[in-house]
């Protein structure tokens, strides 16, 4: 198969992944400091906010670091020119697992944080989990129909 040129735009978003990582990183290891100054809960206050709020989001924030460290990977696939690899499809079977365990932490999430997004987040990992299984199967049968291909000729 004919090696694909490098496109511009998916490397801009590879190199735009990196810096959403360390972004991610940054956040979360500043967690302590920045959620009494957003939200105003402090550390032992009554009913716990401050606690809750740091449980939620250092999950989310290395959750985040995880999905777009195997997104940059997938990218790197497709930037070296054959997406139809075995590689691809184990990553975004990985990814989809991610999603589906922040979803179910967010689930459980919303009976100790009781805030409407968390059911909005809830259902959209879920739904993009799903939808990158259903991805991961639709690149395994490409790369059966690209080899019986390749063998053809």
């Amino acid at each position: 198969m004919k090696a694909v040129k490098k496109d511009r735009l998916s490397i801009a978003i590879e190199y735009a992944l990196t810096i959403l990582m360390l972004i991610a990183f940054v956040l979360t290891v500043t967690l302590p400091w920045s959620i009494p100054a957003v939200t105003h809960h402090y550390p032992g206050e009554k009913g716990f906010w401050y606690e809750k709020y740091l449980v939620v989001l250092i999950v989310s924030g290395v959750m985040a670091m995880l999905i777009l460290w195997q997104a940059r990977a997938v990218l790197r696939i497709v930037n070296n020119g054959n997406p139809f690899v075995s590689e691809m499809v184990r990553r975004l079977r990985i990814i989809g697992v991610e999603c589906l365990i922040l979803s179910v932490f967010y689930f459980i999430s919303v009976f100790v944080v009781t805030r409407f997004f968390m059911v909005a987040v809830f259902v959209t990992f879920s739904v993009v989990g799903m939808i990158l299984f259903v991805f991961a199967r639709l690149f395994e049968q490409a790369i059966a129909f690209k080899e019986e291909n390749d063998m053809t000729i």
